[in-house]
């Protein structure tokens, strides 16, 4: 290996936005050659911070089993967001060759338009049945590995969000203790909702992190305050307040609304959950 891969895989290694935002700059292919040579555990962090477009473009150059490899290295956000950017026929192939799981949760964040909340979920969440203990969670959490999991989401046999479990809660909890003892009722983001909608929610005062729901109340994953920022910043400006279009205004009308009645419906399910015992 020369000096100047040493080097190179150094800055990818250690500043992968940094490097990111360099390649951003080159031409396409010159990107794809680098991404080409670089171990794919190094790769995903830098094409990860690129923006999607440009991402996508290097994935269309690499070969087939190369770019499966840096793929599968992602997370499933970060993994179908770049893949609405690769053409079609070369899409379904990097598809088909990531692990079930992943490939599974890709092609349910594919479904979303790119602009709506349901595209950014994150799908890999701790999510358990109400059934479950709180030793039975913690074991899932310690699975899961990552500072990251500081919620649990809890699930009904139909699939529809009960409530969040928060960590310190389940930490402080008996090992038998259910986990619909320790579930707070939290907002929700609709999938389909606007992410321009999406980053005005109150919420935010109070949360680092929302459940996303589809249609129907079936939870599909979650999204944190810092995804929600990262993928407005790689969107164009905004139209200004007076430049606003009517379908716009009535939009995040609708959307503030079902918003609105989402958080009702949750803050019922608790009471109605005791009601149930």
């Amino acid at each position: 290996m020369t000096e100047l891969d040493d080097l190179t895989h150094a800055f990818v290694s250690t500043h992968p936005v940094a490097a990111a935002r360099e390649l951003e700059r080159l031409d396409a292919a010159e990107a794809a050659a680098l991404f080409a040579q670089v171990p794919a555990r190094l790769t995903a962090p830098v094409l990860e911070a690129m923006l999607p477009q440009a991402a996508g473009r290097c994935l269309d150059l690499l070969a087939p089993d190369r770019a499966a490899l840096v793929v599968s290295a992602l997370g499933a956000p970060a993994a179908a967001g770049i893949l609405r950017h690769v053409a079609e026929q070369a899409r379904k192939p990097l598809l088909d060759a990531l692990p079930t799981a992943a490939a599974v949760a890709c092609r349910a964040l594919l479904r979303y338009p790119e602009d709506a909340i349901g595209a950014l979920a994150d799908t890999s969440v701790v999510t358990l049945p109400v059934s479950a203990v709180a030793d039975e969670a913690l074991q899932a959490v310690r699975r899961r590995g990552g500072d990251s999991a500081t919620d649990l989401y809890v699930v009904g046999d139909d699939h529809r969000l009960l409530g969040v479990v928060k960590l310190p809660a389940l930490l402080r909890a008996a090992e038998g203790a259910k986990l619909q003892s320790l579930l707070r009722r939290s907002p929700t983001l609709p999938a389909l909702m606007p992410l321009a909608g999406a980053v005005t929610h109150a919420a935010w005062l109070d949360a680092n992190t929302l459940p996303v729901i589809e249609h129907g109340g079936r939870f599909l994953g979650a999204l944190s305050a810092a995804t929600l920022r990262r993928a407005l910043a790689g969107r164009p400006a905004a139209t200004e307040p007076t430049e606003q279009t009517l379908g716009g205004i009535l939009g995040d009308t609708y959307w503030s609304a079902v918003s609105s009645l989402s958080q009702a419906a949750v803050a019922l399910l608790p009471a109605a959950v005791r009601r149930s015992e």
